[in-house]
C-alpha cells in the first residue's frame, strides 16, 4: 500500500514538474528606487502569455511618495504606497524570455527614473 503512495506522489509530482518552470525574475535599482519583476513562466498555448508580478521600493533620501506611476513591459499603472513601504504591481501578462531587454519607467512627485532590469 505504502508503495502505490509512493509510486502516485511520484509520477503526480512528475507530471506537474512538466508543466512548471522555474520564474523569470528581472531586477534593477536606481538612487530612489529598487524593482522586482517576476514572471511565472508556465507551459502554455500559443499565443497565450505568462502571469506576472512584482515590487517596487523607494529607496531615495526624501519622503516616500504616496502614489507612484509605472511601466514595465506591458504592465502600467498608477499605484498607491502600502502600508509596508511597497508598491505592488498587480499581476499582469508578458511574453517576455530570458534575453529579453527591459526596463521600469517610474513616475513621482515631477520625477522619472528609467531603470534597465536584467534577468536574477
Amino acid at each position: 500500500m505504502k508503495f502505490k503512495i509512493v509510486i502516485l506522489l511520484f509520477t503526480v509530482t512528475t507530471i506537474l514538474s512538466g508543466c512548471l518552470e522555474k520564474p523569470l525574475i528581472f531586477v534593477g535599482e536606481s538612487d530612489n528606487w529598487k524593482v522586482h519583476y517576476e514572471i511565472a513562466q508556465v507551459k502554455k498555448p500559443d499565443g497565450a502569455c505568462n502571469r506576472t508580478s512584482g515590487n517596487i521600493i523607494y529607496t531615495g533620501t526624501d519622503s516616500t511618495p504616496e502614489r507612484i506611476e509605472f511601466s514595465i513591459d506591458q504592465a502600467k499603472g498608477n499605484v498607491p504606497l502600502e502600508e509596508n513601504d511597497m508598491f505592488t504591481l498587480l499581476n499582469g501578462c508578458s511574453n517576455l524570455v530570458e534575453g529579453s531587454e527591459v526596463e521600469a519607467i517610474i513616475k513621482w512627485n515631477d520625477q522619472t527614473d528609467v531603470i534597465p532590469l536584467v534577468v536574477q
